[in-house]
C-alpha cells in the first residue's frame, strides 16, 4: 500500500486565506452599503454592490486557482483592492493590510514547510533504500 501524496501547506494556506478574505469583503460591502444609507458615504449602489460581491466572487475564484500557475498571482493581485479600500474607509484598509501580513505568512511558511517535507521525504527513501 503506497502512502497517500501530502497535500501542499502552502496551497491549503492561500485557499484558507483567500475564502476568509472573501468573506471580509463581503462584510466590508454590508458596513459600506450601512455608512450610504447612514449618510457617511456616497457610494450609487450598483457601484457598491457590483464592486463589493465582484471581489467576493474573485475572491473565492482565487481561492479556487490556486493550484495553477498563474493562481499565486492573481492572490497577490487581489491584495490591492482591499488597501485601495481605505480610500473610501479606512478600516477596510487595516483588514486589507491584516490580510495582506497573513497573505505574506501563508506563501512563505508555506513554501517553506513544502520545502522541508520534500526534503524530510526524500531522507526517508533513501533511508529505506540502504536498508533494502
Amino acid at each position: 500500500m503506497t502512502a497517500r501524496k501530502k497535500r501542499s501547506a502552502r496551497l491549503t494556506f492561500c485557499q484558507t486565506v483567500l475564502a476568509l478574505q472573501s468573506l471580509a469583503a463581503f462584510f466590508a460591502t454590508l458596513v459600506l452599503w450601512g455608512l450610504d444609507r447612514a449618510g457617511e458615504v456616497s457610494i450609487p449602489g450598483p457601484v457598491l454592490w457590483g464592486g463589493g460581491l465582484g471581489m467576493v466572487v474573485l475572491l473565492g475564484y482565487a481561492a479556487g486557482q490556486q493550484k495553477r500557475r498563474w493562481g499565486l498571482a492573481l492572490g497577490w493581485a487581489l491584495q490591492v483592492p482591499m488597501l485601495l479600500g481605505g480610500f473610501i474607509e479606512p478600516d477596510i484598509a487595516v483588514i486589507g493590510a491584516m490580510f495582506l501580513l497573513t497573505w505574506l505568512a501563508g506563501v512563505r511558511l508555506g513554501g517553506r514547510i513544502d520545502r522541508e517535507r520534500a526534503e524530510y521525504d526524500a531522507a526517508a527513501e533513501a533511508a529505506a533504500g540502504e536498508v533494502a
